[in-house]
């Protein structure tokens, strides 16, 4: 079962690279997946069920790899650097996502914003959330405000320049921009 639901994740990112988020169903991503479409029905109940095991899993990845990227790095302002530099780049080359970010953008911008009709966390805090764990208490020192609000800061100014990618910064720039601005 659990195959079968990480097989339907990897069909629905492979579908979203291609027709974006509104053209993925439930009963698409399971022909492509070899599932039964009852059991896809079982496993998720709705197409957004797959998108929140989607979104759910990019972020799971992403974790991992902020990890990776940190650990290239001896020190706080490195670390930081090292993982602003990496993740500019990684988000450019994400098909799925910036398939949705060109065609799309309402369905990103929905799960940044905050409404009133909206449950659970929204994108960015659910990042924070995630990546807060992960901090070396070393690190955590020398965050300013504090690690929740520097992650916060960071996360959402890679959100901002994912959503308007066009910059007079290059990404060295803004990586010591935001060493300078939550690094202590």
């Amino acid at each position: 079962m659990t195959m079968d639901r990480d097989r339907m994740v990897d069909v629905g990112v492979a579908l979203m690279s291609r027709f974006g988020a509104k053209a993925l169903s439930l009963t698409s991503v399971a022909r492509q997946a070899g599932v039964a479409r009852a059991t896809a029905y079982r496993m998720f109940g709705g197409k957004d069920a797959l998108i929140a095991a989607i979104v759910e899993r990019e972020v799971a990845t992403l974790r991992v790899k902020l990890r990776e990227w940190a650990d290239t790095a001896p020190d706080a302002p490195g670390k930081v650097r090292a993982q602003i530099l990496h993740v500019l780049p990684y988000i450019r080359e994400h098909e799925a996502l910036q398939y949705i970010l060109r065609n799309e953008p309402e369905e990103i911008v929905r799960s940044l914003v905050a409404t009133k009709d909206a449950t659970g966390p929204t994108l960015i805090h659910l990042i924070v959330a995630e990546a807060l764990p992960d901090l070396q208490p070393e690190i955590g020192d020398r965050l300013y405000p504090g690690p929740e609000g520097a992650a916060e800061f960071l996360v959402r100014t890679i959100y901002s320049l994912m959503l308007i990618p066009d910059s007079a910064l290059s990404d060295e720039e803004i990586a010591d921009l935001v060493v300078r601005a939550i690094v202590r």
